[in-house]
């Protein structure tokens, strides 16, 4: 499978990523907020994330995961450790926000 013919679906989750991720950003600035700033360097890693792995939408019959596969970019490894990494953060910045007022 070539992989740059998903390139539309990467650039799109990737925007995605960076749109929430740098909106989180912004509003953590104004307000203060050490949670905000947490939550939203887990919202950027995302969209690293879904860029290198993107979900395809649209699909009939759905695409198998072999396929998937052979569609990613970067080895195993780093995308586990980019999605523990990116949830760590948006539920660590969750957390500081509504336990802690951060």
């Amino acid at each position: 499978m070539n992989k740059i013919s998903h390139l539309g679906a990467r650039l799109c989750w990737l925007s995605f990523g960076i749109l929430m991720g740098g909106y989180r950003m912004i509003e953590g600035v104004q307000h203060g907020s050490v949670g905000m700033l947490v939550s939203a360097s887990g919202w950027l890693l995302l969209g690293v994330l879904w860029f290198l792995s993107p979900l395809i939408i649209g699909r009939a019959n759905g695409v198998g995961f072999d396929k998937k596969r052979e569609a990613a970019l970067g080895s195993d490894g780093l995308r586990t450790k980019l999605l523990l990494g990116a949830v760590a953060c948006v539920f660590l910045g969750m957390i500081l926000r509504s336990g802690f007022g951060m």
